[in-house]
């Protein structure tokens, strides 16, 4: 498990703001790497598109391989990105007082 702080916290207590910025950190990161990912993958697209012209005659692995690069980015992506927004969203709707999140701490 990982140790956790006191994410979810009430509108009036003392750590809130401690909260706010560790949680919009840990969304920053989120969406830092996601775009890294994504440069890299635009980044494979371009690659393969030159070695496809250099390799006219052979596509099949250069194409092969950059497929299954790019599937293995879009995968680490969308992880990511379904780990983080639950608990960013619950943390978030806890702080605005939506919901009462309490009971879910033991869950994260």
């Amino acid at each position: 498990g990982v140790c956790l702080f006191k994410f979810f916290v009430n509108s009036d207590d003392p750590q809130k703001l401690f909260v706010w910025s560790v949680v919009i950190f840990n969304f920053t990161c989120v969406v830092v790497i996601s775009i890294c990912y994504g440069l890299i993958n635009l980044s494979a697209k371009r690659s393969r598109r030159t070695v496809r012209g250099m390799m006219a005659g052979n596509k099949e692995a250069p194409d092969k391989h950059a497929r299954r690069l790019q599937r293995n980015i879009t995968r680490i992506i969308i992880t990511d990105f379904l780990c983080w927004i639950p608990f960013l969203t619950t943390c978030l709707f806890h702080s605005l007082e939506v919901v009462d999140a309490t009971s879910l701490y033991s869950v994260f």
